[in-house]
């Protein structure tokens, strides 16, 4: 069953509940080669000096941008090898998982280098480690750990109802991610029923955003009327 089913099962309108974090331990998968390991080579190469070091550094430090755009994303049950940059920018967008502006000109720049042959400046290259420590710096400390379980509960009605709150956990098993979505009774302790919402479901992605605007304290209404409106177009 899905979610909007599970819901309509159980009659609980997930837009009209609040919303808290509950906790949770969601960590980034490794990969074989890290994005810190990028960035000190890039740092390396930015020490050595020269014109061949400042273009390898670079071409690792987008490397490195992109290692953790691909960190992030697989850790959520993307696929993103298979996409393009502006691709991954825009799902992490989705998610909600930083993807600053900044970023675009990481990229620029080492597409002048690319298709122009345009050497980059010291100055060039030493603003774009800074932002690359920042995003690499920033989107992991968002993971240890990352709270995941979100609780829905149903504001102070004029009637009783017997569901209490509803909750939602993320889930990762055998390469595959996940929401577990439990519904409680009265008592609060016991699960009635549970269903799932995979990696790709419209809501997933809105449920990750709204755990991070949650978490960050930033932009939490906006989470939250977006979350209402997928939920809304179920």
């Amino acid at each position: 069953m899905d979610i909007k089913g599970f819901c309509v099962e159980h009659a609980i309108d997930l837009s009209r509940c609040g919303v808290t974090l509950v906790g949770g331990s969601f960590n980034l998968i490794e990969l074989d080669i890290s994005p810190a390991e990028l960035l000190i080579l890039a740092e390396e190469d930015f020490q050595r000096g020269g014109l061949s070091a400042l273009i390898n550094s670079i071409s690792n430090t987008k490397r490195a941008i992109v290692c953790q755009m691909d960190r992030l994303l697989k850790s959520f049950g993307c696929e993103s090898f298979k996409l393009d940059v502006p691709e991954k920018v825009a799902r992490l967008r989705g998610l909600g998982l930083l993807a600053p502006e900044l970023l675009r000109k990481i990229v620029k720049l080492r597409n002048t280098l690319e298709h122009e042959f345009k050497a980059p400046t010291l100055e060039q290259v030493e603003d774009a480690l800074d932002i690359a420590r920042l995003f690499v710096m920033s989107t992991s400390a968002m993971f240890t750990p990352f709270e995941d379980t979100l609780e829905f509960s149903l504001r102070k009605a004029s009637v009783p109802h017997p569901i209490k709150y509803l909750t939602a956990g993320l889930n990762r098993e055998a390469g595959s991610v996940f929401y577990t979505v439990y519904v409680y009774g009265g008592d609060g302790y016991n699960s009635l029923s549970q269903c799932t919402i995979p990696s790709g479901h419209v809501l997933f992605d809105q449920l990750v955003k709204l755990s991070a605007s949650l978490m960050m304290k930033y932009n939490v209404d906006q989470a939250c009327k977006d979350f209402d409106a997928v939920y809304a177009a179920l």
